[in-house]
C-alpha cells in the first residue's frame, strides 16, 4: 500500500485500488478513505466494505442477473446532501 501512494508524488490523474481494505479492520478502512479522499486527484476505487464507499462522490454497481450484467449508480455526494438538510447521518459514518 505504501508503495502504491508512493507513486502518488508523480501526481498522476487518478488511482485506480482494487480492494485495497480487504484486510483491513473498520478503523483502518475509515484512515483508508480519509487519506485516499485529502489526495488532489481522482480515485476509482474498487471494495466492498460500506464503510469505505460511503465516503465516495458516487457509486457504481455491477451485479449478475442470470447471463446479463446490471449496472447501477448512485450519487452519494446528493444523497449525503438530502440526509444534511435532514440532520440524519449517512449509515455508517
Amino acid at each position: 500500500m505504501v508503495h502504491i501512494f508512493s507513486l502518488h508524488s508523480d501526481q498522476p490523474p487518478f488511482l485506480v485500488l482494487d480492494e485495497i481494505d480487504a484486510h483491513l479492520d473498520h478503523s483502518n478502512v475509515q484512515a483508508l478513505a480519509n487519506f485516499i479522499s485529502d489526495l488532489a486527484c481522482q480515485a476509482i476505487v474498487i471494495s466492498q466494505k460500506d464503510r469505505f464507499f460511503v465516503h465516495g462522490e458516487g457509486l457504481v454497481g455491477i451485479s449478475k442477473r442470470k447471463n446479463t450484467s446490471v449496472v447501477f449508480t448512485m450519487d452519494v455526494a446528493r444523497l449525503r446532501k438530502a440526509a444534511q438538510r435532514e440532520g440524519e447521518p449517512l449509515p455508517l459514518q
